[in-house]
């Protein structure tokens, strides 16, 4: 009975991380492939001044895409 729960447990926790790996990519499916490139490197860590280097763009431009997936993460 204990080992039966126990399945039943990681079952639900297998379930959970899948439905958290869905979430996540149909987050990236609605970002532009510019503002993905943006948030990857922003999950690097780098500033706005290295992906303008990186990404050869504005800052300016950097800064509006970095708005834009904000947008998107409140605003699903």
């Amino acid at each position: 009975m204990a080992s039966d729960l126990v399945q039943k447990v990681d079952r639900l926790k297998r379930v959970e991380e899948e439905c958290q790996m869905l979430k996540e990519k149909l987050f990236l499916k609605q970002l532009t492939s510019s503002e993905q490139d943006v948030f990857a490197l922003a999950l690097d860590d780098h500033s706005i001044t290295e992906m303008q280097d990186i990404l050869f763009k504005e800052g300016s431009i950097i800064k509006d895409q970095r708005r834009s997936i904000l947008h998107y993460s409140i605003n699903p």
